[in-house]
């Protein structure tokens, strides 16, 4: 699918919803400069590229869930295959290609460390050309945020400007 350019404008509604995905479109449009329409339109085509979704997220720690970053090896097989493979997989929330010691990169999300141990010791080493696994499980996530420091210019909320009367100056006398 051949995606459409994203200008600056479309780049500061991204921000603004990563900051909060359900801030209104007349407060998004607000602060990038268009009207509440034209917001929610370029949402949408955003949303219809692929390019955007807006989802809900729970903390794992509080929820009582276990996370780990996976580091795999794999041979024999095509890379995608195994990656296919793992996307399937309802613990699996990230997967990519990586370069470097691993062939691929994945995130998982379990109920507990019982659930952990099942899923990389009997479903995931069960894949087809996985070569090899180091698992790194996540104790405490000490920041988590959607805002990448230096991607752009700094994203801010919309404040709007207070307009004040200027004060006449005293009568000298």
């Amino acid at each position: 699918m051949d995606y459409q350019p994203v200008d600056d404008i479309d780049r500061k509604l991204i921000d603004q919803l990563r900051i909060d995905g359900r801030r209104s479109f007349g407060e998004i449009g607000r602060y990038v400069g268009l009207s509440e329409a034209s917001a929610r339109q370029r949402y949408n085509r955003l949303v219809d590229l692929g390019i955007v979704r807006v989802i809900g997220m729970s903390d794992a720690q509080k929820v009582g869930d276990v996370e780990a970053h996976l580091s795999l090896r794999v041979r024999g097989v095509p890379l995608d295959t195994v990656a296919q493979n793992l996307a399937a997989h309802p613990e699996v929330s990230f997967v990519a290609s990586a370069l470097g010691a691993y062939d691929l990169s994945v995130d998982v999300r379990c109920r507990d460390n019982a659930h952990l141990s099942e899923f990389v010791h009997e479903r995931l080493r069960k894949i087809r050309g996985v070569y090899s696994v180091e698992t790194s499980a996540v104790l405490e996530v000490l920041k988590e945020t959607y805002l990448w420091a230096g991607f752009r210019d700094p994203v801010t909320r919309y404040v709007p400007q207070k307009h004040t009367r200027p004060v006449a100056p005293a009568p000298e006398g």
